[in-house]
Order: C-alpha cells, then sequence, then structure tokens
C-alpha cells in the first residue's frame, strides 16, 4: 500500500510539475511575442500621440481623456483628424460647458456615434468642474464613474496621462492575448483582470499599444495572417492551428466550394460555423450545453447510394428542417462559413487529426469510435 500511495504521489507531483512547466514556456512565448513587436511597431495610435505632445499634466490628462472617448468605435485617423480641430475650440474643461452641444456635434463628426458622444462631453465638462476643481481625476474609481468611461478608457488615462500602472484592455488586446493562449477568457474585462495577475508590469503600459496597432492592421477579427511578421507567425499558437488546418484540408484533397455549387458526388465533407454569441443551446434528449463564439468545424460525410454531397449539405443549409441530428440544433444559431468537400471517404481519419482543436463530444460520432466530428476554434 505505501508503495502505492509513493507512486501515486510520484505521478500527481510529475503532472504539476509538467504543467508548470507547460504555462512557464506559454508565458515566455508570451513575452517574447511582445519584444518582437516592439521591435517592428511602425504606427503609434493617436491617443499615445497626443500624450506626447503636452508635456502639462493635467492638459494631457484632459485631452487624453477627450481623444480616448472620441476613438470608441472610431478609425484612428479619423480621430486623428477631429482631436486636432476640437482642440482648436475646447481647451478645458469649461469650454465643454459654454459650448453649444449642437457645436460640439459638428465639431467630432464623424467620430462613431458622435450626437451621444456630443452629450457626453458636455456632461463631462459639468462633472469635472463641479466635482473635481476642474480636473482629471487620478482614480481609476472615479474615472470609471464619468460619461462615457468605461475600464478601457480609464486605464488609458492612468497609463498615458499620468504615467502610473494601468492595464488598457479592448478587444484587441483581449482577442490577441487569447491566441497566443496567455489567459483563456470570454471578455476584455475578465482579461485585464487575468493580466493584472500574471503579466510583468513593464508590459502594463505598453501592451495596449503593442497590440491594439497590430490588431487594427494584422491580427484583425478575420486574421490576416499573410501580413504578419515572420518571428511572430513561428511562435504564434493560433497561426499554428490555422495552418494545421489547412494541412489536414491538403492532406485530404480538400476543396472549398460555394453554397450554391454543392455538386450530386459521394465524399467527405467539412463544414466551417460561425457562431456569432455564446449561447446555452439544448440539443439531443434535453442536453444542454454553453457553446462560445467562434468558429466550429463539423465533419461529415455523404456516402450511401441514395445520398450525396448536395443532398445532405443542402439539408445543413436549410432553416426549416425537422432536427434529427445534435448539429442541427447548432446551426440553429450558427451559420455556416464555408464548405470543404473531398471524393474520399475519409470522414473519421479527419476527426483524428483535428483533435489538437477542442472537441465537442457526442456530436456526429454515435456510429464509429471517434471521440467527436466537431471541434471549436477560439477566434
Amino acid at each position: 500500500m505505501d508503495e502505492d500511495k509513493k507512486n501515486s504521489n510520484n505521478i500527481k507531483n510529475n503532472t504539476i510539475e509538467c504543467n508548470i512547466t507547460e504555462s512557464n514556456k506559454t508565458d515566455k512565448n508570451f513575452h517574447n511575442l511582445l519584444e518582437i513587436l516592439k521591435k517592428n511597431l511602425n504606427n503609434m495610435p493617436t491617443v499615445e500621440e497626443i500624450s506626447m505632445e503636452n508635456k502639462d499634466i493635467e492638459t494631457r490628462a484632459f485631452k487624453v481623456l477627450i481623444s480616448t472617448i472620441l476613438s470608441a468605435r472610431t478609425k484612428d485617423e479619423t480621430t486623428r483628424e477631429v482631436s486636432k480641430r476640437l482642440f482648436k475650440r475646447i481647451k478645458a474643461p469649461e469650454d465643454l460647458i459654454n459650448i453649444r452641444e449642437e457645436e460640439l456635434e459638428k465639431l467630432i463628426y464623424p467620430v462613431g456615434f458622435y450626437k451621444n458622444k456630443a452629450k457626453h462631453l458636455k456632461k463631462l465638462g459639468k462633472i469635472l468642474m463641479e466635482e473635481f476643481n476642474g480636473k482629471v481625476p487620478r482614480e481609476l474609481e472615479d474615472l470609471i464613474k464619468l460619461p462615457g468611461v468605461g475600464r478601457k478608457t480609464g486605464n488609458l488615462v492612468i497609463t498615458l496621462a499620468f504615467d502610473d500602472y494601468g492595464i488598457c484592455v479592448d478587444t484587441h488586446v483581449h482577442r490577441i492575448c487569447n491566441r497566443w493562449e496567455y489567459i483563456d477568457t470570454k471578455t476584455p474585462e475578465e482579461s485585464e483582470m487575468e493580466l493584472r495577475k500574471k503579466l510583468p508590469k513593464k508590459y502594463w503600459k505598453i501592451i495596449n499599444t503593442l497590440l491594439v496597432s497590430y490588431g487594427k492592421e494584422t491580427c484583425s477579427p478575420i486574421a490576416k495572417c499573410h501580413k504578419c511578421i515572420e518571428e511572430i507567425k513561428k511562435s504564434c499558437p493560433y497561426y499554428d492551428k490555422l495552418s494545421r488546418i489547412n494541412q489536414i484540408l491538403d492532406k485530404y484533397g480538400f476543396k472549398s466550394i460555394p453554397k450554391n455549387n454543392i455538386p450530386d458526388e459521394k465524399g467527405t465533407y467539412i463544414l466551417k460555423i460561425k457562431l456569432n454569441n455564446s449561447k446555452n443551446i439544448v440539443y439531443g434528449k434535453n442536453k444542454l450545453d454553453r457553446f462560445e463564439r467562434g468558429y466550429y468545424f463539423y465533419v461529415g460525410s455523404a456516402l450511401g447510394n441514395t445520398n450525396n454531397l448536395k443532398k445532405r449539405i443542402e439539408r445543413h443549409l436549410r432553416k426549416d428542417k425537422k432536427f434529427h441530428w445534435h448539429i442541427d440544433y447548432l446551426l440553429e444559431h450558427g451559420s455556416i462559413n464555408k464548405i470543404y468537400i473531398s471524393e474520399n471517404a475519409v470522414e473519421c481519419e479527419v476527426s483524428k487529426e483535428l483533435n489538437f482543436l477542442k472537441s465537442i463530444k457526442g456530436f456526429g460520432s454515435s456510429d464509429c469510435n471517434c471521440k467527436s466530428h466537431l471541434f471549436y476554434l477560439k477566434p
């Protein structure tokens, strides 16, 4: 018994050591990727340019706060142009009180949601004058109470205006940190909290600058891997997954086809399904699972005498079908983004090779020994 306990403890300790080693590798890889970006970054975001142009702290804080509010849902070039125009007229909080809202709207057009932002700026001027003596507050708790200011904007003001430690996490930072497998989170807010726990402080002030520029130009929601820095591609977990998927498609003779040109042939198919929002989906005999937003790859085949790829895939495409397979329930909420077909009977072979992605059990594998025929790729 003592020997059994000893062996059991050894196994547990080895598992813990392996997990720590893998975690350390991932962390080092992430830090290395940030260093590569530092060496290669050419474009500086508008808000950072504005912060560097103003030496006086109070002026800098005011302009950084305003330009960050303007930048939400707005292209960087537009933010730059509008900020320059606005700051010729608005130089301090009292100017926001004195300007008419209609004039303010004209000054900040065409930033996204310019009418709402004009309202926020008017209220902002009043609050800064009445509650903060005409100055931008330094504390995040105070900043996020201001109109038009969330954690992202607040952290950016702390970092750029006051040169203090904040982690500004927007959708770009959230997406790329997850693609590089440094964190595993579902929202920018969650990402900020995880980064605060594990990201070395030397990266806190610069992570937003690095990843926002990179996210806008290259690692966008639909990744432009062909534009990426070669040194990054060598270490990028997301690029590795996309490359492995393409290698599998090539290996088994898959080709991409349009939805309106599915052939009357036998073979294997892969549906790339896009789920825009995370959903709790009931399928099968009242089984409930959480399906996260992102891409799902479903592997199926049409090899019978009365069935072919055209009939099978067109059934998947129909919205008015009677639900029979588990995949029908996912397709009720997701859309087929791409279709790949092969004339080869390779359904199980492909499913086994796609197991490096997260497999969703119980889909398409009831009549074989595969773990699953449905696989998830985080966007």
